[in-house]
């Protein structure tokens, strides 16, 4: 176990993804110091009732560290930061809450991630992930392109579960759930259900595009 700053935020962050922040509340302005000083990361974790701003927030138990790759220091104390997601972490206890909200936080490793049926299932929602990416560009109007995705399950998984079009609540529930093939499962359903969402509005814009063009003579 070890003591980590927290940072509450209306944000979920996976390993292996990226959070991009503009820090300007005092508290945590010296929060960032102390990381940038010590090179330590920080915990986010979703906050579960409360405000980013203002006054603590009541956060879930379970997060993900950030090391801080890159700094734009700006005016008055205020900076932009880019961030990366490490390792998941669960809340044991809250040590301290001023200036910023300080843990007790215990590490969390994944399981379930070996053998042929997790390897099986990350090709699965890999392959059904990139239809899904083809389809929200055409439905979004954006050129396609290729995504490249790591090899992993465990990795895989928490690359498309931080691309999910999907609420809060349930990106924490993804990143809540340590069994790589449960984590696996679970998106397999819900690109499932966003592609057989997706196909029919793709080619209503695709038809609606064709009529604009008018007649060709």
């Amino acid at each position: 176990r070890m003591e980590l700053p927290l940072f509450p935020l209306n944000s979920v962050l996976f390993p292996g993804a990226t959070l991009a922040l503009h820090v300007f509340e005092e508290r945590y302005q010296r929060m960032i110091r102390w990381c940038l000083e010590k090179g330590s990361p920080f915990g986010v974790l979703l906050i579960r009732s409360g405000s980013d701003v203002g006054e603590p927030a009541e956060p879930f138990d379970v997060g993900t560290t950030a090391r801080i790759i890159r700094v734009q220091h700006l005016g008055e104390g205020r900076m932009n930061l880019v961030c990366l997601g490490q390792q998941r972490f669960r809340l044991s206890r809250k040590v301290s809450e001023s200036p910023y909200m300080v843990g007790e936080v215990q590490p969390l490793e994944s399981t379930e991630g070996e053998g042929r049926e997790a390897g099986d299932l990350a090709d699965t929602v890999g392959a059904l992930f990139a239809e899904y990416y083809r389809l929200f560009l055409a439905v979004s109007n954006q050129w396609s392109r290729q995504v490249g995705m790591p090899s992993g399950p465990g990795e895989l998984a928490d690359f498309v579960a931080s691309r999910l079009s999907v609420g809060l609540w349930a990106k924490q529930r993804l990143l809540e759930e340590l069994s790589v093939r449960r984590r696996l499962e679970m998106e397999l359903d819900t690109l499932s259900d966003a592609v057989r969402d997706l196909t029919p509005k793709v080619d209503a814009a695709r038809a609606h595009r064709w009529r604009a063009l008018g007649p060709m003579n």
